[in-house]
Protein backbone atom coordinates (compact mmCIF):
# COMPACT_ATOMS: atom_id res chain seq x y z
CA UNK A 1 0.00 0.00 0.00
CA UNK A 2 2.87 2.35 0.66
CA UNK A 3 4.57 1.58 -2.64
CA UNK A 4 2.36 3.91 -4.69
CA UNK A 5 3.01 7.04 -2.56
CA UNK A 6 6.74 6.36 -2.77
CA UNK A 7 6.52 5.90 -6.52
CA UNK A 8 4.53 9.13 -6.87
CA UNK A 9 7.09 11.01 -4.77
CA UNK A 10 9.94 9.59 -6.84
CA UNK A 11 8.17 10.51 -10.09
CA UNK A 12 7.40 13.98 -8.78
CA UNK A 13 11.05 14.66 -7.90
CA UNK A 14 12.25 13.59 -11.35
CA UNK A 15 9.36 15.39 -13.04
CA UNK A 16 10.48 18.66 -11.44
CA UNK A 17 14.14 18.09 -12.33
CA UNK A 18 13.37 17.25 -15.93
CA UNK A 19 11.01 20.21 -16.13
CA UNK A 20 13.68 22.63 -14.91
CA UNK A 21 16.22 21.18 -17.34
CA UNK A 22 13.82 21.49 -20.28
CA UNK A 23 12.29 24.88 -19.42
CA UNK A 24 15.01 27.04 -21.00
CA UNK A 25 15.07 25.01 -24.21
CA UNK A 26 11.28 24.95 -24.44
CA UNK A 27 11.17 28.75 -24.15
CA UNK A 28 13.89 29.03 -26.82
CA UNK A 29 12.11 26.69 -29.22
CA UNK A 30 8.70 28.25 -28.59
CA UNK A 31 10.02 31.80 -29.01
CA UNK A 32 11.90 31.02 -32.23
CA UNK A 33 8.90 29.10 -33.58
CA UNK A 34 6.52 32.01 -32.95
CA UNK A 35 8.89 34.46 -34.64
CA UNK A 36 9.34 32.16 -37.65
CA UNK A 37 5.56 32.01 -38.07
CA UNK A 38 5.61 35.78 -38.63
CA UNK A 39 8.76 36.03 -40.79
CA UNK A 40 7.03 37.94 -43.58
CA UNK A 41 5.24 40.35 -41.21
CA UNK A 42 8.44 41.14 -39.32
CA UNK A 43 10.62 41.25 -42.44
CA UNK A 44 13.14 38.88 -40.86
CA UNK A 45 14.50 37.68 -44.20
CA UNK A 46 15.53 41.26 -45.01
CA UNK A 47 17.01 42.14 -41.63
CA UNK A 48 20.64 41.23 -41.29
CA UNK A 49 23.04 40.55 -38.43
CA UNK A 50 26.48 42.09 -38.43
CA UNK A 51 28.07 40.10 -35.60
CA UNK A 52 31.61 38.92 -36.49
CA UNK A 53 31.36 36.08 -33.95
CA UNK A 54 28.32 34.61 -35.69
CA UNK A 55 29.93 35.07 -39.10
CA UNK A 56 32.96 33.09 -37.93
CA UNK A 57 30.65 30.43 -36.48
CA UNK A 58 29.02 29.95 -39.88
CA UNK A 59 32.41 30.02 -41.58
CA UNK A 60 30.94 31.47 -44.77
CA UNK A 61 31.93 34.33 -46.99
CA UNK A 62 29.14 36.32 -48.64
CA UNK A 63 31.25 37.00 -51.72
CA UNK A 64 31.17 33.34 -52.78
CA UNK A 65 27.59 33.41 -54.08
CA UNK A 66 26.52 30.85 -56.67
CA UNK A 67 24.85 31.78 -59.93
CA UNK A 68 23.39 30.28 -63.11
CA UNK A 69 24.57 31.02 -66.64
CA UNK A 70 21.59 31.32 -68.98
CA UNK A 71 22.08 32.14 -72.64
CA UNK A 72 25.49 33.68 -72.05
CA UNK A 73 24.32 35.84 -69.15
CA UNK A 74 24.57 35.30 -65.40
CA UNK A 75 21.66 35.20 -62.96
CA UNK A 76 22.41 35.59 -59.24
CA UNK A 77 20.62 36.54 -56.04
CA UNK A 78 22.02 38.89 -53.42
CA UNK A 79 21.64 38.37 -49.68
CA UNK A 80 18.92 41.03 -49.53
CA UNK A 81 16.83 39.01 -52.01
CA UNK A 82 17.51 41.06 -55.15
CA UNK A 83 18.02 39.08 -58.36
CA UNK A 84 20.69 40.34 -60.75
CA UNK A 85 21.09 39.66 -64.47
CA UNK A 86 24.84 40.17 -64.83
CA UNK A 87 25.13 43.53 -62.99
CA UNK A 88 21.56 44.68 -63.69
CA UNK A 89 19.18 44.73 -60.72
CA UNK A 90 16.00 42.90 -61.74
CA UNK A 91 13.59 42.29 -58.85
CA UNK A 92 13.42 40.83 -55.34
CA UNK A 93 12.86 37.09 -55.13
CA UNK A 94 11.61 35.14 -52.09
CA UNK A 95 13.87 32.38 -50.83
CA UNK A 96 17.23 31.04 -51.95
CA UNK A 97 18.00 30.87 -55.66
CA UNK A 98 17.50 27.21 -56.65
CA UNK A 99 17.69 27.30 -60.44
CA UNK A 100 17.18 29.06 -63.75
CA UNK A 101 16.02 28.10 -67.24
CA UNK A 102 15.48 29.60 -70.67
CA UNK A 103 12.12 28.72 -72.22
CA UNK A 104 11.91 30.32 -75.63
CA UNK A 105 12.52 34.02 -75.08
CA UNK A 106 11.62 33.90 -71.38
CA UNK A 107 14.20 33.73 -68.62
CA UNK A 108 12.83 31.75 -65.68
CA UNK A 109 14.32 32.42 -62.24
CA UNK A 110 13.41 29.92 -59.53
CA UNK A 111 13.70 30.86 -55.87
CA UNK A 112 12.46 28.66 -53.04
CA UNK A 113 9.17 30.56 -52.69
CA UNK A 114 8.81 32.48 -55.95
CA UNK A 115 9.17 32.12 -59.71
CA UNK A 116 10.22 35.17 -61.76
CA UNK A 117 9.60 35.41 -65.51
CA UNK A 118 11.92 37.86 -67.29
CA UNK A 119 12.53 39.14 -70.81
CA UNK A 120 15.93 38.83 -72.48
CA UNK A 121 16.64 42.37 -71.30
CA UNK A 122 15.88 41.54 -67.67
CA UNK A 123 12.47 43.21 -67.49
CA UNK A 124 10.02 41.51 -65.12
CA UNK A 125 7.07 39.93 -66.93
CA UNK A 126 5.39 38.17 -64.03
CA UNK A 127 5.95 36.87 -60.52
CA UNK A 128 4.39 33.55 -59.46
CA UNK A 129 4.08 32.72 -55.76
CA UNK A 130 2.18 30.29 -53.54
CA UNK A 131 -0.77 32.71 -53.50
CA UNK A 132 -1.11 32.28 -57.28
CA UNK A 133 -0.68 28.51 -57.30
CA UNK A 134 3.06 27.87 -57.12
CA UNK A 135 3.96 24.72 -55.14
CA UNK A 136 6.61 25.55 -52.54
CA UNK A 137 9.31 25.26 -51.49
CA UNK A 138 10.94 24.83 -54.89
CA UNK A 139 14.18 22.89 -55.06
CA UNK A 140 14.90 23.23 -58.76
CA UNK A 141 13.71 24.10 -62.26
CA UNK A 142 14.41 22.50 -65.62
CA UNK A 143 13.19 21.67 -69.10
CA UNK A 144 11.49 18.38 -70.00
CA UNK A 145 12.54 17.13 -73.45
CA UNK A 146 14.23 20.53 -74.00
CA UNK A 147 11.02 22.56 -74.28
CA UNK A 148 8.49 21.98 -71.43
CA UNK A 149 9.20 23.90 -68.23
CA UNK A 150 9.08 21.88 -65.02
CA UNK A 151 9.60 22.80 -61.38
CA UNK A 152 10.99 20.52 -58.70
CA UNK A 153 9.37 20.26 -55.27
CA UNK A 154 11.40 17.93 -53.08
CA UNK A 155 12.15 14.94 -55.31
CA UNK A 156 9.01 15.41 -57.43
CA UNK A 157 8.87 17.17 -60.80
CA UNK A 158 5.73 19.03 -61.91
CA UNK A 159 5.03 20.44 -65.36
CA UNK A 160 4.57 24.21 -65.44
CA UNK A 161 1.80 25.70 -67.58
CA UNK A 162 2.67 29.38 -67.36
CA UNK A 163 -0.34 30.52 -69.41
CA UNK A 164 -2.82 28.92 -67.02
CA UNK A 165 -0.49 29.14 -63.98
CA UNK A 166 -1.01 25.43 -63.39
CA UNK A 167 1.49 23.05 -61.78
CA UNK A 168 -0.77 20.06 -61.13
CA UNK A 169 0.55 17.72 -63.84
CA UNK A 170 3.52 15.54 -62.93
CA UNK A 171 6.40 14.81 -65.27
CA UNK A 172 6.23 11.30 -66.71
CA UNK A 173 8.63 8.77 -65.28
CA UNK A 174 11.79 8.48 -67.34
CA UNK A 175 11.47 11.98 -68.80
CA UNK A 176 14.74 13.68 -69.67
CA UNK A 177 14.92 16.82 -67.53
CA UNK A 178 17.77 19.22 -68.20
CA UNK A 179 18.91 21.46 -65.37
CA UNK A 180 21.54 24.15 -65.23
CA UNK A 181 24.22 23.55 -62.63
CA UNK A 182 25.11 26.38 -60.23
CA UNK A 183 28.56 27.89 -60.63
CA UNK A 184 30.60 30.60 -58.90
CA UNK A 185 29.80 34.07 -60.17
CA UNK A 186 32.68 35.39 -62.32
CA UNK A 187 34.85 37.82 -60.38
CA UNK A 188 34.35 40.58 -62.98
CA UNK A 189 30.59 40.55 -62.33
CA UNK A 190 30.87 39.88 -58.59
CA UNK A 191 33.19 42.85 -58.05
CA UNK A 192 30.79 45.14 -59.93
CA UNK A 193 27.80 44.24 -57.75
CA UNK A 194 26.90 46.16 -54.57
CA UNK A 195 28.76 45.10 -51.44
CA UNK A 196 26.99 42.24 -49.70
CA UNK A 197 28.43 42.58 -46.23
CA UNK A 198 24.94 41.94 -44.92
CA UNK A 199 24.19 38.31 -45.63
CA UNK A 200 23.20 36.57 -42.38
CA UNK A 201 19.48 37.24 -41.93
CA UNK A 202 17.48 36.90 -38.72
CA UNK A 203 15.27 34.35 -40.51
CA UNK A 204 18.24 32.09 -41.20
CA UNK A 205 19.58 32.43 -37.66
CA UNK A 206 16.19 31.61 -36.11
CA UNK A 207 15.76 28.60 -38.39
CA UNK A 208 19.18 27.29 -37.38
CA UNK A 209 18.50 27.91 -33.68
CA UNK A 210 15.09 26.23 -33.89
CA UNK A 211 16.47 23.14 -35.63
CA UNK A 212 19.75 23.03 -33.71
CA UNK A 213 21.82 23.37 -36.91
CA UNK A 214 23.57 26.43 -35.48
CA UNK A 215 25.71 24.06 -33.39
CA UNK A 216 26.14 21.52 -36.18
CA UNK A 217 25.40 17.84 -35.61
CA UNK A 218 25.69 18.27 -31.84
CA UNK A 219 22.94 20.89 -31.93
CA UNK A 220 20.64 18.62 -33.96
CA UNK A 221 21.21 15.79 -31.47
CA UNK A 222 20.52 18.22 -28.61
CA UNK A 223 17.15 19.15 -30.12
CA UNK A 224 16.39 15.43 -30.46
CA UNK A 225 17.31 14.95 -26.80
CA UNK A 226 14.96 17.78 -25.82
CA UNK A 227 12.18 15.99 -27.70
CA UNK A 228 12.86 12.80 -25.73
CA UNK A 229 12.95 14.86 -22.51
CA UNK A 230 9.53 16.36 -23.25
CA UNK A 231 8.14 12.88 -23.92
CA UNK A 232 9.52 11.76 -20.53
CA UNK A 233 7.84 14.74 -18.86
CA UNK A 234 4.52 13.92 -20.49
CA UNK A 235 4.74 10.25 -19.50
CA UNK A 236 5.74 10.99 -15.91
CA UNK A 237 2.88 13.49 -15.61
CA UNK A 238 0.38 10.94 -16.92
CA UNK A 239 1.76 8.28 -14.57
CA UNK A 240 1.46 10.57 -11.52
CA UNK A 241 -2.09 11.55 -12.45
CA UNK A 242 -3.11 7.90 -12.90
CA UNK A 243 -1.52 6.76 -9.61
CA UNK A 244 -3.04 9.67 -7.71
CA UNK A 245 -6.48 8.99 -9.20
CA UNK A 246 -6.23 5.29 -8.40
CA UNK A 247 -5.22 6.08 -4.82
CA UNK A 248 -8.24 8.37 -4.37
CA UNK A 249 -10.60 5.73 -5.75
CA UNK A 250 -9.34 3.19 -3.21
CA UNK A 251 -10.16 5.57 -0.39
Amino acid sequence: MRRHPRLVNWLWRWHRRLGLAAALFVLLLAGSGILLNHTADLGLERRFIDWPLLHRLYGERPGDRSAYQVGGRWLSRAADGTVYLDVQSVAPCRGDLVGAALQGAILVVACARELLLLTDDGDLIESVTASTGLPTPLTGVGLVDAHQLAVQVGDQWRLADLEQIDFSARAAGGSLIRQLAPAPLPSVIRDALPDQAQWLSWERLLLDVHSGRLAGRIGVLLVDAIGVLLCALALSGIAMWWLHRRRRQRR
